[in-house]
């Protein structure tokens, strides 16, 4: 049989996912199959594979299928065929009809089928089928030879055409094996250093004392009937299975263990699966049967028959990406967590090896290892020395945790590998050492108080707690010791799975009974407050865990040396009330001191020390102290990794701090697939109602709000807040936290006076349970005021920001990052008011700040150049603000990768400048740069890319091309549908947007609907603001008319107001005319012969101007501002205006003026001679359509006949210039 391996290699070991270790093998009902690897056709060998490789490819329930519309169930040949099948697999199932046959397939997920079919419905029943991802094989079965098989190739599960039930059973048979084989994990890890080559997984560590303890313990005969029970229980659909369990509990006696391990396979699957999947319930109730087991083979081994060194071989498969890593660990040590079979015959190993040639995922691997038997250190079996086992000739069997030398890898075939082991005695002493300390934290004083102690530490507390409780039931009453030990265990157990008030009655309990004992013992009454302390903590009641902690720490001075682990507790546990209390100086100062202690006493990969790391990186995170925080959980990492088992909570801890570092830095994928980590193992190892699932649940709940997924975000902090409310007190400083991350959902949606509702709660609760002067009140404080400024109530938000800053100013560092973050924020209060001086201000004394406590290239110095660089926008300082957004672009582009969201946000900032400048060309192509940023780091549907569609379509509508800038708006509008309210205010802008840039294509119906839309949002909006309602309903009524006078538009269609263009250029610019026509009139040129014609040089610029002139009035202002225009492009030779402007004087100087702002955008001159062209032909097309749609026929037919006398005389000047130069 093959076991879970360890390997202790030279490279840096992977962390296992919870997936991995938690992984449990379902063998098929029957798992009528020996795992021996002395005897291939009577006991084929499960074989060994690595966790990446088992992940992918875990087992699922065996179900056999016969599905035959002809079967009669009452015939004797077809009831012995289905008995031969369900010795194979237990569940087997005949049905008769189809759909009911497929539909049962496709409604279990969880299982794998083989289906047994008659040749003659085989080709009607595989296309509906076949692709099901359960459906593993199909076997044809056919009494007589088919003609004709090549429909059969055409269908790869089909594993044949069968004419009887046994070769049906024996291929059935040869497929399961093959995934009971590759069923069994392969643990590899990897170290960074010479002095780790040697570590072990943290897992072998704690499977050893478990099974130390086992082996231990005296069992009565009621551990075998319980056992039995649970195996009943297992098979209690397989009723083959079932017969050997009743035979194992009748005869159990009558054996050996060793001749029930070669002749029982469901004591083999059972021992195996759990042994593999930590199964901690299983393995306790097997602890009988390991003792059994252990103490035989060890008896034989202790008076072996051979004195020499010999050789024994295992096969098996392994993944690629696994087995590159074992290639890299020579010398290094490999260990087998289990009971190791091995044969004597190279070639039985091979043929367990050679199944890998199937699977090109897979390499076959055979382990030649080399046996001293004058090793005792881990006992081993000849099984045929074994007197009741006469057939296994070439097997020898290990006992569990066995140990090699990793001495050479060499290359076989293509597929097979060759590794040579070594048996030794040599383990790594780290691992001994740190062995060595667990064992004396789990001391007892008998088997089942070490194994209780040893399942706290393993994180199975409901187990632990079961065992306690006997011990507590079975102690006289007179070993108050005992029982004041079990208490406390008791309620350390309570606190973990989150009852917080049992919790406190047992370490009560425990406190009066030592109290009354006449010599009291120190260590243990320090020990008692301090956990009375924990719960105090954990309840959220601080200034009492407080008061616990000091009297621990006054009893503990007296009785031990200063750099004591017991002291490093104590510390550490005062340092975390510090922190939650928002005192972080004294915080990190305990925190220190315990970190101190802890290096002197601890080795670096010690699970004491991981809780202190993780809580330096919290303390050191709330002082500023980034980059030492990052340095603490680094360590974590590392540590954890090695030594914590699973299950046990810490890990969870230190996952969701690494998940917090990466929220930081915007890698919000790996943020959240870290807490779901966290989120795996608290669900497996507390209660459902746990509080440190609300916690996880809030994680999770921030990451997807990060990630602009609100609605998912808010499902995990109302699931949070159920939670506690079901398990904390109304006033735990963690209510308050929930109904604050609530509040910020609730913000970001629209949804302002819920978000205040939660956000009140916040404060209310925090003004009850926590210091005035508390940091997380400031915090609440600012979160308020963020409403209140979402909200345009500039002086609310400015109160509630203010005192916030009261509060961070007494209870932090004058020069403390966290104020910055505030001066920030009342600067943002500031600009919005308008008082841009005042907001230059706090922005610059938040500058001062990070200046002097952060590092030169810190994100968040680029945070306040960014917040100055807006102040600057709003003084229409628009040079300056470029200035410092660039210093913002260069710390991110150091800090960051160059996909970061924070660069998406300065391109922004950048792109708005230049908007407001008028370069829209510069806008757009920033707006570009933060789109593709965006599209790779935020979901497809996140609401900050309806942000930059809106952006980049407004660019486009700016620049004329109203095609791109529809589809960017739709793509703007399609986002917040499905992340806004339905009445949210953007939504009606969006509308509104689309309906102006669909009137400009003429589709004025849909411009209409859009328009009406807009309206209709604004009107039940959660604040609805009377003048935006009024300019909907405006623009809506000016939509409608359009198409009353449709006709006449049609009738002078554009291609007549764009045809003749004249512009007459430079020699060196006409080259280039053509496309920035085409650009800028949406490709409604006029006939290449005319275009032709245009270019011909005309009169100088003097003519242009006498001509402009003309049309113009008496008015010498408007004359000379016109020549002033006319100035600035004296060289562009000719330029003929085609048109009158109009009438109206204000119009008028509307239409002039635009040349100014024209001039400011334009990059050359060719292309504001062109717009400057443009512009006048689409004012008396504009002015034309206008009067049209408003049903004044008569004034534009007025301005089109204008438009064409127009042209008359432009023709007449025209041939005039022709003849003077011919």
């Amino acid at each position: 049989m093959l076991s879970s391996v360890s390997v202790i290699a030279n490279f840096k070991r992977t962390s296992v996912t919870d997936d991995q270790a938690n992984t449990a093998l379902i063998l098929s009902e029957s798992d009528d199959v020996n795992t021996t690897q002395s005897n291939v056709q009577q006991h084929p060998i499960e074989i060994d594979i690595s966790f990446t490789y088992w992940s992918a490819h875990r087992m699922k329930k065996f179900i056999i299928i016969w599905l035959d519309p002809n079967m009669n169930e009452l015939n004797n040949d077809y009831q012995n065929s289905i008995s031969q099948l369900r010795q194979i697999v237990g569940s087997t199932k005949v049905f008769t009809d189809v759909e009911q046959c497929i539909d049962f397939i496709i409604e279990i997920e969880d299982a794998k089928f083989f289906l047994i079919l008659p040749e003659a419905i085989t080709k009607t029943v595989m296309p509906l089928i076949h692709e099901a991802p359960q459906l593993d094989s199909i076997y044809v079965f056919c009494l007589n030879n088919i003609k004709d098989e090549q429909w059969i190739s055409e269908w790869k599960k089909i594993k044949g055409v069968f004419s009887d039930i046994l070769s049906i059973c024996d291929q059935l048979q040869r497929n399961i094996k093959h995934y009971e084989q590759n069923g069994i994990p392969t643990y590899i890890i990897s170290t960074s250093s010479i002095a780790d080559l040697n570590e072990l997984d943290q897992s072998f560590m704690y499977s050893q004392l478990l099974t130390e303890i086992l082996l231990e313990m005296n069992y009565e005969k009621a551990a075998k009937t319980e056992f039995i029970e649970l195996c009943r229980k297992q098979y209690q659909d397989n009723k083959v299975q079932l017969h050997k369990i009743d035979d194992f509990e009748r005869n159990y006696e009558h054996h050996s263990a060793l001749w029930w391990y070669i002749n029982q396979s469901f004591i083999v699957s059972m021992l195996t699966r759990a042994l593999r999947t930590q199964n901690i319930a299983t393995i306790i109730k097997m602890g009988f049967y390991i003792k059994d087991l252990h103490r035989q083979i060890k008896q034989k081994h202790s008076t072996p028959n051979k004195s020499k060194i010999m050789t024994t071989y295992r096969g098996q498969v392994m993944a690629n990406a696994e087995f590159e890593k074992l290639k890299n660990s020579i010398g290094s040590l490999i260990a087998f967590n289990s009971f190791l079979s091995t044969t004597t015959s190279s070639v039985e190993a091979i043929l367990y090896a050679e199944s890998a040639q199937v699977d090109p995922q897979l390499v076959g691997i055979i382990f030649q290892m080399e046996i001293d038997p004058s090793i005792l250190t881990i006992p081993f079996v000849s099984l045929s020395d074994v007197d009741d086992i006469p057939f296994c000739q070439n097997e020898i069997l290990f006992s569990m945790h066995t140990v090699f030398r990793i001495n050479a890898i060499e290359q076989i075939t293509n597929y097979l590998w060759s590794v040579d082991l070594a048996l030794t005695t040599n383990t790594d002493d780290q691992l001994q050492r740190m062995t060595q300390r667990l064992r004396k934290e789990i001391e007892g004083q008998n088997p089942l108080h070490r194994l209780g102690n040893l399942l706290i530490q393993m994180g199975e507390f409901d187990k632990a707690e079961e065992i306690f409780r006997t011990l507590l039931e079975t102690t006289s009453n007179v070993d108050l010791e005992q029982i004041v030990s079990f208490y406390n265990q008791l309620g350390c157990i309570c606190k973990e799975k989150g009852n917080f008030s049992s919790a406190l009655s047992y370490h009560q309990k425990a406190l009066e009974i030592q109290q009354k004992i006449a010599v009291p013992n120190h260590s243990v009454l320090a020990n008692i407050y301090n956990n009375i302390g924990e719960v105090h903590r954990l309840m959220g009641e601080y200034s009492t865990a407080l008061l616990c902690y000091q009297k621990t720490l006054i009893i503990g001075q007296e009785f031990v040396t200063f750099d004591s682990p017991m002291l490093a507790i104590i510390y550490n546990n005062i340092s975390q009330v510090y922190n939650l209390m928002g005192d972080y100086s004294a915080a990190l100062s305990y925190l220190q001191k315990t970190l101190e202690i802890q290096e002197k006493n601890f080795p670096l990969n010690d699970p004491n020390l991981i809780t202190k790391y993780n809580n330096a990186d919290q303390s050191d995170g709330s002082l500023g102290e980034n980059s030492v925080a990052s340095l603490n959980l680094q360590q974590v990492s590392e540590i954890q990794e090695k030594v914590i088992p699973f299950k046990n909570p810490d890990l969870a801890a230190t996952y969701e701090n690494i998940a917090r570092m990466h929220y930081a830095m915007g890698e919000y994928s790996t943020a959240l697939s870290h807490h779901q980590k966290a989120f795996e193992i608290r669900q497996k190892s507390l209660t459902s109602d746990h509080p440190l699932l609300a916690i996880t649940h809030n994680n999770i709940g921030q990451v997807h709000y990060a990630m602009g997924e609100c609605s998912t975000g808010l499902l995990h902090h109302q699931r949070a807040l159920e939670i506690q409310q079901k398990s904390l007190p109304l006033n735990h400083p963690d209510l308050a936290a929930t109904h604050n991350h609530i509040g910020r959902v609730y913000d970001s949606m629209g949804n302002y006076s819920t978000a205040l509702s939660h956000l009140k709660k916040t404060l209310e609760i925090q003004k009850e349970s926590l210091p005035p002067h508390h940091p997380d009140l400031a915090t609440t404080y600012e979160n308020i005021g963020r409403v209140h400024y979402a909200m345009r109530e500039y002086s609310v938000a400015l109160s509630h920001h203010q005192m916030a800053l009261e509060i961070r100013q007494k209870s932090l560092m004058s020069d403390h990052p966290v104020l910055a973050i505030t001066h920030n924020n009342i600067g943002q209060v500031h600009y919005a008011m308008g008082e841009y001086s005042t907001a230059l201000l706090h922005h610059q004394r938040a500058l001062e700040i990070q200046q002097k406590s952060l590092p030169s290239s810190h994100p968040d110095l680029a945070m306040t150049y960014n917040n100055i660089g807006e102040i600057y926008v709003g003084m229409i300082d628009y040079l300056n603000a470029i200035r410092y957004y660039k210093r913002t672009l260069k710390i991110q582009q150091v800090a960051f990768p160059s996909d970061h969201p924070l660069l998406a946000i300065t391109y922004n900032n950048i792109g708005r400048v230049h908007e407001l400048r008028e370069h829209y060309s510069d806008a757009l192509f920033n707006y570009e740069k933060v789109l593709r940023i965006q599209q790779k780091a935020l979901p497809s549907k996140h609401p900050s890319l309806a942000t930059i569609y809106n952006s980049i379509a407004e660019m486009h509508r700016m620049t004329g091309d109203y095609s791109s800038s529809l589809l960017y708006h739709e793509n703007t509008l399609e986002i917040q549908t499905k992340s806004l309210p339905p009445n949210h205010l953007s939504l009606a802008e969006r509308h509104h947007q689309i309906a102006v840039v669909l009137e400009g294509l003429h589709r004025y119906n849909e411009a209409a609907e859009h328009a009406s839309c807009a309206l209709n949002i604004i009107r039940h909006s959660f604040e609805p603001k009377q003048s935006q309602v009024e300019k909907y309903q405006k623009y809506l009524d000016e939509i409608l008319l359009i198409p009353e006078c449709s006709k006449l538009i049609k009738a002078n269609n554009i291609n007549e107001w764009t045809y003749p263009f004249l512009l007459v250029l430079h020699p060196s610019h006409q080259s280039r005319l053509h496309s920035i026509l085409f650009d800028l009139t949406d490709g409604h040129l006029m006939p290449p012969s005319l275009s032709h014609e245009c270019l011909t040089k005309l009169e100088s610029n003097k003519q242009v101007k006498s001509i402009v002139l003309e049309t113009l009035s008496d008015s010498v202002d408007e004359r000379d501002r016109v020549l002033k225009d006319f100035s600035s492009v004296d060289h562009i030779e000719s330029i003929y205006l085609l048109g009158k402007p109009p009438e109206m004087s204000e119009q008028r100087y509307s239409f002039f003026t635009s040349f100014r702002k024209v001039s400011i955008f334009c990059e050359n001159e060719e292309e504001l001679a062109v717009r400057w062209a443009l512009d006048t032909a689409n004012e008396f097309r504009r002015l034309g359509g206008q009067c049209a749609e408003a049903g004044n026929i008569d004034s534009a037919r007025e301005y089109f006949q204008r438009g064409k006398e127009l042209y008359k005389r432009l023709a007449k000047i025209i041939d005039q210039a022709r003849s003077q130069t011919s």
